[in-house]
C-alpha cells in the first residue's frame, strides 16, 4: 500500500537538529553569515558578561540592524544596502560597511548630499510612525539618529532560543 508523501510520519528533532535550526534562524534575522556569527560567538566569550545576551547585543549593535531599529529602513536587508550603497555617517565620518559595530554615544546620519533622493523625501511624515528602539534617540529634522544606550536581548525579542545557539555555537 502506497502512502502519499505528506502523510510520512517524522522523528522527532534531535538536539543537534533544534539547535541547528535556531542557529540558522538567529542568522537569517540578521543575515550574516556562518564565519560572521563564529566571530561574534568568540567576541562575545570574552565578555565578563554572560555570552548568549552578549553574542544578541553585538548582532543588534550592527549598523544595518541600528538602521533598521530606528525605523530608517523597513527591513534589515534594506538596512543593510542602504548602508552597503554609502547614505550614511557614523560620528561625521562616512561609511558603507553595514556591520560596523555602534556604541553608545554614537551618531549615525544621512549624507547631506544623500537627503534629496527619492526615498527620503516623505522622511518627516514616515518616522512619525516608525517603532524606534528604546536605545535609540531619533533626528528626524536632520535625517539621523543616536546610540543613547546598550541593546538588551530583552528588547530584541527575536523568537529564537539563545541558550540553544550558545550550546550548539560551544561544542
Amino acid at each position: 500500500m502506497n502512502q502519499q508523501q505528506g502523510n510520512r510520519r517524522r522523528k522527532p528533532k534531535s538536539r543537534y537538529g533544534t539547535q541547528l535550526e535556531e542557529k540558522q534562524n538567529l542568522k537569517g534575522i540578521y543575515g550574516v553569515r556562518e564565519k560572521q556569527l563564529n566571530k561574534y560567538y568568540k567576541s562575545a566569550q570574552k565578555a565578563t558578561e554572560e555570552t548568549g545576551p552578549q553574542l544578541i547585543e553585538i548582532l543588534e549593535r550592527r549598523l544595518d540592524n541600528a538602521i533598521y531599529r530606528a525605523g530608517m529602513a523597513e527591513t534589515r536587508k534594506q538596512a543593510r544596502q542602504m548602508a552597503s550603497h554609502g547614505l550614511f555617517e557614523v560620528n561625521e565620518r562616512p561609511v558603507n560597511i553595514p556591520s560596523i559595530q555602534l556604541k553608545a554615544g554614537d551618531s549615525v546620519y544621512v549624507k547631506k548630499c544623500k537627503q534629496e533622493k527619492a526615498y527620503f523625501t516623505n522622511f518627516e511624515k514616515r518616522m512619525q510612525s516608525a517603532q524606534v528602539a528604546s536605545w535609540i534617540e531619533l533626528d528626524v529634522k536632520n535625517f539621523g539618529f543616536k546610540v543613547i544606550s546598550l541593546p538588551t536581548i530583552d528588547e530584541a525579542g527575536l523568537g529564537v532560543s539563545v541558550q540553544e545557539i550558545v550550546e550548539l555555537l560551544a561544542r
